[in-house]
């Protein structure tokens, strides 16, 4: 589970020179640039986890009778979201090619929007098993009477800590240290 949320947070995300500035000449994430593509990615995240939990979930459950509510309500947030995590994306994308990189920065959000959600959601249906749906079902109630910006942070601060590397593993975020 924790590999899917950490897989869910890089599917989805930009800044300036102080730390911002710094952060971007070493190709790592901020912790507000990392929030910017969860808050992005969440209600596609969400919307794809009902949908592929459905068949395995109470039809009078949480996801079939609120779970449409709560996605739309997350749903608000994300055009303010969407500058800082576009750039995130772009930040950490595969360095290996700088002219893909920027024939991707140059296409109109109304392209690249619809990319990055689709990405997120066959990485959500791809990552979750059927014996995980009651789980994810139960996390997402408990979490949904937090404001959807609360929810970002949460979720911000667990991949934050879920991903601290290990000796002689490389973290699967390029989280920048903590001033």
């Amino acid at each position: 589970m924790r590999k899917n949320l950490r897989k869910l947070a890089l599917g989805a995300a930009l800044l300036g020179m102080t730390g911002a500035q710094a952060a971007q000449a070493q190709n790592c994430l901020t912790q507000p640039e990392l929030t910017a593509m969860v808050t992005y990615a969440l209600p596609v995240v969400m919307d794809s986890a009902i949908k592929t939990c459905r068949p395995n979930l109470s039809a009078q459950g949480y996801f079939a009778t609120q779970g449409p509510a709560l996605v739309e309500r997350y749903s608000v947030r994300k055009p303010g979201s969407w500058p800082m995590a576009k750039a995130a994306l772009l930040k950490i994308g595969d360095g290996r090619d700088d002219r893909m990189k920027d024939t991707i920065a140059m296409l109109p959000d109304s392209a690249l929007q619809p990319f990055a959600e689709a990405m997120v959601a066959q990485m959500v249906t791809e990552g979750i098993k059927a014996d995980q749906c009651v789980a994810i079902e139960r996390a997402t109630r408990l979490l949904s009477p937090l404001p959807p910006e609360n929810t970002a942070e949460l979720l911000t601060f667990i991949l934050a800590m879920a991903d601290k590397p290990k000796p002689g593993k490389k973290s699967d975020l390029p989280l920048c240290p903590a001033n």
